[in-house]
């Protein structure tokens, strides 16, 4: 990275954008963060200023990375999506596909989850969720609503009609649309967790959509729009940030999550043996198994829909072990792994921490329930080593985007 940034000083800057730590982030670093990179990246020629204009993603970060919007205010929805948009150009550069194509699934991938938090309006158009009376649902109330419900909220598609309106720099009436529903795509179509829940066979929440014992639909999801190349890349963008360790993913399951869960930090983030058995997934392990099946049958739905052609799926394919490669080294616990003396495990950091040997750091880690005060030194140790694969991803991404030219139409 370095020889890069001695030659051009764009690699050092996209590098700090992206290596930005989402623990400490302000909603005004946050708007700046992204309008820079998209800065950045039109200046490659890899995203198309024609196809989405500036003024319009200047105007959605000023409308939406907002603190009138509770889900930008939510540091842990923060990290999320940061993470989210950055597997958009992971896939994307390593498919190859064409600037207007990336930029559709970028912008998406900047605003897609601003819809998320207690009250906020449903959509009341044809992507409506309705009640067993086929009565449209006006708002997200409870949290079953907020995870399940919030790609159909109304305020990312309100602000993108808007958009479509400014007298200059305006999206397109067509863009705004193909923006709308890779949002609204991505609901059913990267999420096993979000299926399994509208369909009533989630454990925690699956009640609320489909009564468990007359199997009536209480809440009634409308169908997906057609698939697209820029929803495949969307879905596999959201779906894989799922499964990727890093600070992000400590901010969305934080310690009372586990701690109430009865999981040990080793439990939340290497597993359990009864883990395959669970609906839902309870460690970190656990959803790398889950989600990577996800990303599957997203490459395997965009071939069957003719959007993803043969090269083109062997590229996504090829990505989705890189995205996922990282984080099964951090969390492993096999013996071979903790005994390497410079490893990339977890175990290997909070031992350098504790001044212990990586069996003694993942008998501890074992041994400690998340939220009590003799575990607060441990997660310390788990943050520091998250922020750290956090760097190791995001100098990975820096190099392909530096060393990519833009596809061609």
């Amino acid at each position: 990275m370095a020889e890069l940034a001695s030659q051009d000083s764009g690699p050092a800057e996209l590098l700090s954008l992206l290596d930005e730590d989402v623990a400490g982030y302000s909603l005004a670093e946050w708007r700046q963060r992204n309008l820079q990179l998209y800065d950045l990246l039109a200046a490659r020629g890899l995203v198309d200023t024609q196809t989405v204009p500036k003024p319009a993603v200047r105007y959605l970060m000023q409308r939406l990375l907002h603190l009138r919007v509770g889900a930008a205010t939510d540091p842990q929805n923060a990290g999320h999506l940061r993470a989210q948009n950055e597997n958009v150009l992971h896939f994307a550069l390593a498919a190859q596909v064409p600037a207007p194509t990336l930029t559709v699934a970028l912008v998406a991938g900047f605003i897609h989850d601003l819809n998320k938090a207690f009250r906020e309006p449903l959509r009341t158009d044809a992507f409506a969720v309705r009640d067993q009376n086929g009565v449209v649902l006006p708002l997200m109330l409870t949290m079953a609503q907020i995870v399940g419900l919030n790609h159909l909220g109304d305020r990312t598609r309100r602000e993108l009609l808007a958009a479509s309106r400014l007298p200059e720099g305006a999206l397109s009436p067509q863009t705004a649309q193909a923006i709308d529903h890779c949002i609204v795509h991505h609901g059913l179509g990267s999420s096993h967790f979000i299926r399994e829940l509208v369909a009533g066979r989630n454990e925690w929440w699956g009640n609320e959509f489909v009564d468990e014992e007359t199997g009536v639909v209480k809440l009634q999801h409308p169908e997906q729009p057609p698939l697209t190349l820029q929803s495949v890349l969307h879905d596999l963008a959201d779906s894989a940030q799922q499964m990727q360790g890093g600070v992000a993913w400590l901010m969305k399951y934080p310690a009372g999550y586990w701690r109430g869960l009865g999981r040990s930090y080793a439990d939340m983030l290497t597993g359990r043996q009864d883990d395959a058995e669970a609906s839902v997934p309870m460690s970190l392990r656990h959803q790398i198994v889950v989600e990577a099946k996800t990303c599957e049958q997203i490459i395997e739905a965009g071939q069957q829909a003719g959007v993803v052609d043969a090269d083109t799926g062997v590229a996504l394919r090829s990505a989705l072990d890189e995205a996922i490669a990282p984080s099964l080294a951090w969390i492993s616990d096999d013996p071979v792994d903790l005994a390497a003396p410079q490893g990339a495990t977890v175990y290997h950091d909070v031992a350098a921490g504790l001044g212990v040997d990586c069996q003694q750091a993942r008998q501890r880690l074992g041994a400690a329930t998340p939220g009590t005060e003799e575990a607060d030194a441990l997660e310390d140790f788990i943050w520091q080593s998250g922020r750290g694969l956090d760097s190791r991803r995001a100098q990975a991404l820096t190099q392909i985007v530096c060393a990519t030219a833009p596809a061609p139409e």
